[in-house]
């Protein structure tokens, strides 16, 4: 069993020189200026015969039902780990069961129209062909920036930083001063804010730069060890890609087979109809494909998560140590994220899946309505959504570090990842940290210079009515968006997986990593005195 650490944010004890992977360091624990020793030792209760159980085996201990049964995820990288969170992976196979078979209707009926010669009519009405090409293009598009944008990160990490900061702010002005002369002003008005909010941002998070810096050169130097992790994420973003790409078609298909104009300019011309043309049933259709797109690019995404995280815990606890690093460590990791934690994966993506529909709902909403009042309403509510999408987004993206370590269920991940970092006082380290915040901006980036190539497609060429621009600026967005996303993610996994080990053990990191440990020492006394 292993012992991550102790009850109430205390170190690990390694009695006789147990500890599961490397001889213990000498034992810091009983200076009186240690923060984490919360309760003192009585000499009168006489010393246990094996090591005092850790937080997650006393979790484990103290609960009934599932914990028990998960006694066996406190082992790290448990050679025989069971299937968590099964429910949650059938479910998701159901529904990508159903998206293949509306899939497959939507292309036969849109194949079955063309034939009859109808395609000229129905698309003076719907999104036509050319949409279809736009939208590959904005694939194309952000394929491109996205490895652009992370080559940069490897070259030059403090660069790319105070680059990422400087090229966000400049071309959020310009796109708002854009949108502004296009007299597109809700668009205009959201990135004017967004690049205010960046412009203060960038003076307050400056005296983070130099650690954020030093962070992401210890992430990329991993990654360098780990040349496979760029396998990964290349699978991943082929996965995406070829879902995305799938996912347009379907899209632009269901709206030329049962959109309600096209249905009825069918029917007016004696040509194959598909159904009574009911409005219900295409919203009904495009609430569903949103939530498939969302749903499975969050699986691909967090299964490059779950996998690198795995890589990334592997070389911090066995780095250096007798037992040394296994082989084939990537190939290990991935096989844990398809099968035994698979179904955890799933479970944190539906959550958030469904919460990134009811926010690209409330937007829709928010655009559509042509009262004031209601537009307003629509988008604080979409705000609110979006704020209780990234608080759970942040707790799941640690939390699935634990999945990958230990195999637990991700209710269980999440409880005790919060725990740790809480007791070790990790938290103010990760608030510090900005890597997760460029990459975000980057993804931001990505996606609204594929939104701006979507807006200059249809206004020049004007292939769609004026109605269907901002649907196809949004589909440009999340397109371009989801292509930046799982390429920087490996650096994302990264970051996290070296704070929850950090919090763990720390003295790993000095022996793996001793300039990242002594930067942490520097510019955080406190942790450094739990240390």
């Amino acid at each position: 069993m292993s012992q991550p650490y102790g009850q109430h944010g205390q170190p690990p004890n390694y009695a006789g020189g147990q500890g599961p992977y490397y001889p213990p360091p000498p034992d810091p624990y009983n200076q009186k200026n240690n923060q984490y020793q919360q309760y003192p030792q009585h000499p009168q209760y006489p010393p246990p015969s094996a090591p005092p159980p850790s937080f997650m085996q006393s979790q484990s201990m103290g609960n009934n039902g599932e914990n028990n049964d998960n006694a066996g995820t406190n082992n790290k990288f448990n050679p025989t780990p069971k299937y968590r969170d099964l429910w949650a992976a059938i479910l998701f196979l159901l529904h990508l069961g159903a998206f293949i078979a509306l899939s497959v209707l939507a292309l036969r009926n849109y194949a079955a129209i063309q034939r009859s010669g109808s395609s000229d009519s129905v698309q003076k009405v719907t999104l036509n062909w050319s949409t279809i090409w736009l939208l590959l293009v904005c694939v194309g598009v952000g394929f491109v920036l996205s490895i652009v944008y992370l080559a940069f990160a490897e070259r030059f990490p403090r660069r790319f930083i105070i680059g990422t900061f400087i090229i966000s702010i400049l071309f959020y002005w310009a796109m708002a001063i854009f949108y502004f002369i296009a007299k597109y002003f809700s668009m205009a008005i959201l990135i004017a804010i967004v690049a205010i909010f960046y412009t203060l941002f960038y003076f307050w998070w400056r005296p983070l730069i130099p650690f954020s810096s030093i962070m992401l050169k210890t992430v990329i130097d991993i990654t360098k060890k780990f040349k496979s992790l760029f396998l990964v994420a290349f699978s991943g973003l082929f996965l995406e890609t070829l879902y995305s790409i799938w996912w347009i078609f379907t899209f632009i298909a269901a709206y030329q087979v049962w959109y309600p104009e096209a249905c009825r300019a069918r029917l007016d011309n004696n040509l194959p109809a598909t159904g009574a043309c009911e409005s219900g049933k295409i919203v009904a259709i495009v609430i569903f494909l949103l939530f498939s797109f969302y749903w499975t690019s969050q699986v691909i995404q967090t299964w490059v998560h779950v996998t690198t995280s795995g890589v990334f815990a592997t070389y911090y606890f066995l780095d250096g140590t007798p037992q040394g690093v296994p082989s084939m460590p990537t190939l290990r990791s991935a096989k844990r994220a398809s099968t035994t934690s698979f179904g955890s994966i799933c479970f944190g993506s539906l959550i958030v899946a469904l919460l990134q529909v009811i926010r690209a709902l409330l937007r829709s909403a928010a655009q559509e309505t042509d009262n004031p009042f209601g537009a307003f309403c629509f988008a604080c509510a979409s705000v609110i959504v979006d704020m209780v999408e990234s608080l759970l987004q942040y707790f799941n993206f640690y939390a699935y570090t634990q999945v990958a370590i230990y195999g637990k269920s991700f209710r269980e991940s999440v409880k005790d990842t919060w725990t740790l970092i809480k007791d070790r006082g990790v938290e103010a380290i990760i608030n510090d940290n900005l890597i997760g915040t460029v990459i975000a901006m980057g993804a931001l980036l990505v996606g609204i210079v594929t939104a701006l190539l979507s807006y200059l497609y249809v206004t020049i060429l004007k292939n769609v009515g004026g109605g269907y621009i901002p649907l196809v600026v949004f589909l440009g967005f999340i397109v371009g968006f989801q292509m930046m996303t799982i390429m920087g993610s490996i650096i994302l996994s990264g970051s996290a997986t070296t704070f929850v080990c950090l919090a763990e053990d720390p003295r790993a990191l000095e022996r793996t990593k001793p300039e990242l440990y002594h930067a942490i020492r520097d510019t955080y006394p406190n942790f450094a005195t739990g240390m």
